[in-house]
């Protein structure tokens, strides 16, 4: 008679919402609790968000900061184009300013191509964000520069399926709840699946279509810190800068960096936990083992 193979992580997963593992009762697979990158439950979820910002925090900041640069040149050169305020109720308009102008044909196709332009970008930061981040949990350093490489050797299909994604759920919020639904799918997963395992965006249903609910409750953790932030940061600009003003686009652009990064950690973690929960072999090693690519060392 046999033995029966060891338990791969030689104990249980820590108690609290959203455990899963050995007397769960659930039959979900045990998680491991010193993998960097898989959670046990949503406190682990939570630890390993910010453990991904503390391992990797001088590359995320290096991307970050060029996306918040790039993203201020933007803002800056079509601003001029958008419709200028109306006056305010009981007061008059700025000077200069046409209130109610609309855009000619012309400035209108410069502001959607900025506006494209900035999509792409945050598409391919979160791409070669993701690749660092997933590498630096497997003990494998990486810089900025290689994840930014990595992401534009994966443009042709991250730019089509990204702008795909969003359209879709954009449509999807005429109608409310397909909407959010898409959004959790997306928001979760959209990156990891293009990055890691460079599948087709149905894969982002599959995943999250086996573990819904508590992807759901990830993702509501993560909309309310994120609307706490921006509140606040909203706050801070008002204050500190006037609008349309080189000061004003800095500040947007400097506030948004900790979003960015936190924003890496929540769509990393998210989704090495729904690949774990898909099959219990897959961890951060397998997810960087996955990442390469010819050339990507």
């Amino acid at each position: 008679m046999s033995t029966p193979p060891p338990d791969p992580f030689g104990q249980d997963p820590q108690p609290g919402f959203g455990a899963y593992g050995a007397g769960s009762g659930h039959g979900y697979p045990a998680a491991p609790l010193d993998d960097p990158l898989v959670p046990a439950d949503l406190r682990g979820w939570a630890e390993r968000v910010v453990g991904v910002a503390r391992r990797s925090l001088v590359p995320l900041l290096t991307i970050q900061v060029g996306v918040g640069v790039v993203g201020m040149a933007i803002s800056l050169a079509v601003s001029p184009l958008l419709p200028a305020p109306g006056p305010v109720p009981g007061g008059a308009a700025q000077p200069g300013a046409q209130p109610g102008a609309q855009p000619d044909g012309a400035a209108s196709l410069v502001a959607m191509l900025g506006l494209m332009a900035a999509v792409v970008i945050g598409i391919l930061a979160q791409s070669g964000s993701t690749y660092v981040a997933i590498r630096d949990a497997a003990g494998r350093p990486t810089t900025a520069s290689e994840g930014m490489r990595f992401a534009a050797r994966l443009s042709p299909i991250l730019i089509p399926w990204g702008i795909a994604a969003g359209a879709l759920t954009m449509v999807g919020f005429i109608l409310v709840i397909p909407g959010l639904y898409f959004a959790v799918v997306f928001g979760s997963t959209l990156i990891g699946v293009l990055t890691v395992e460079r599948m087709p965006i149905l894969r982002c249903f599959e995943l999250v279509n086996r573990r819904l609910w508590p992807t759901v409750g990830r993702m509501m953790v993560a909309v309310v810190v994120a609307g706490i932030y921006s509140v606040v940061s909203a706050f801070v600009v008002n204050a500190l800068s006037t609008p349309q003003s080189v000061a004003e686009a800095a500040l947007q652009a400097a506030m948004a960096i900790p979003m960015g990064i936190g924003a890496v950690g929540v769509t990393t973690v998210t989704y090495a936990e729904l690949r774990f929960f898909e099959s219990p072999q897959v961890m951060t090693p397998q997810l960087a083992q996955q990442l390469e690519l010819p050339g990507t060392g």
